[in-house]
């Protein structure tokens, strides 16, 4: 991301969406904190390294404890830990190289946050460090004591967690669809078609048939959609005992398509027209085969695109170009782990 392109979108954002985010940094904060055991290992030495900056053990250790009491309070005592200790500890050890990456990209990008927002922060926005809507001292100096570190170590997170998710708020607002995009999709949903369609499993027309005979009537069928013979392709989809199925109305630009499992098949759809309902080809995937037709094509009347809709695209598209980020970044920084860390006792 170029230096011009974060301006542009530091400059977009406001006020509120800046608390927002804060607010949601503190919501997370908080479920880390009622997470925490009471006391926590010194945890000497380093887990792993990403450029120049070291991820401490005594952090590692921190956020499997998040990750195991994230689990637990979704799965209770069905989840057994001892088993699934060396994913957990795995998934530890990708988050907190993955944080200390966006948190690297941030900062070369200039999306940082100010020693205000980090004060503000800790004083205003983590109801763990309040009592009676005050900040208390004392409390925020016992979970520094608990965890081991120091506060200049946990400002320096609470910096990190505010960059972080101030960079993702970036992209999603770089990445709001337009008035022409929203009426692109709202076209979309007007046009729906029914799909005909065949599947056909090689090993079950082999064992139904012989595999000369299935191989044969597959050939024959292939040859006959070429042709586009429709009666040809109906009698080698008896002898192969296939039948039709169809999908039922479907928006044209919806991204699955009902009993159709494929992804091949889905994108071999909008090949089908009004001219040439039928595919002229069977579509392969794997073991699977797929003969398709279009039954029917309509336009409804759609009067609005529903906010959710734009929302969600919104979101998909700005994770989409967050991920493509945050891995070229990735591709271009040196980082090593300890795998060693996974086999602690």
């Amino acid at each position: 991301m170029s230096e011009n392109m974060a301006d542009k979108m530091k400059r977009g954002i406001n006020a509120k969406s800046v608390t927002a985010m804060v607010i949601f940094g503190a919501i997370i904060m908080v479920f880390v904190f009622f997470g925490m055991p009471g006391q926590m290992g010194a945890g000497v030495g380093s887990v792993a390294r990403v450029n120049n900056t070291l991820i401490s053990l005594a952090d590692f250790q921190q956020e499997e404890n998040r990750i195991q009491q994230y689990y637990q309070n979704l799965f209770g005592n069905q989840m057994d830990f001892g088993s699934q200790r060396q994913l957990l500890r795995q998934q530890a050890l990708e988050n907190l190289v993955r944080m200390e990456l966006v948190s690297q990209a941030a900062q070369k990008s200039g999306i940082l946050a100010t020693d205000a927002e980090v004060r503000d922060f800790i004083v205003k926005d983590i109801p763990f460090f309040q009592q009676n809507g005050m900040f208390q001292k004392d409390f925020y100096m016992r979970y520094i004591e608990q965890t081991r570190t120091t506060p200049a170590n946990f400002e320096d997170k609470v910096r990190k967690d505010i960059s972080n998710v101030r960079t993702r708020a970036l992209f999603e607002l770089a990445t709001q669809p337009t008035a022409v995009e929203l009426k692109k999709i709202q076209d979309l949903r007007a046009a729906k078609i029914n799909v005909l369609f065949v599947k056909i499993d090689s090993e079950a027309a082999t064992k139904a048939l012989t595999k000369e005979k299935a191989d044969a009537a597959i050939k024959a069928l292939d040859e006959a959609l070429v042709k586009g013979d429709e009666a040809a392709v109906n009698a080698q989809l008896k002898e192969l005992k296939a039948t039709w199925e169809e999908t039922g109305l479907v928006e044209l630009g919806s991204e699955t398509f009902p009993k159709i499992t494929s992804s091949v098949a889905t994108e071999a759809v909008f090949e089908l027209s009004k001219t040439e309902p039928l595919l002229k080809r069977l579509v392969r995937d794997g073991n699977s085969k797929y003969v398709l037709k279009l039954k029917e094509s309509k336009v409804e009347e759609v009067k609005t695109l529903e906010p959710m809709s734009a929302e969600m695209m919104q979101k998909r598209r700005g994770d989409g170009m967050f991920e493509a980020w945050i891995n070229m970044f990735r591709s271009k920084s040196h980082v090593t782990m300890n795998t060693q860390a996974l086999q602690l006792n």
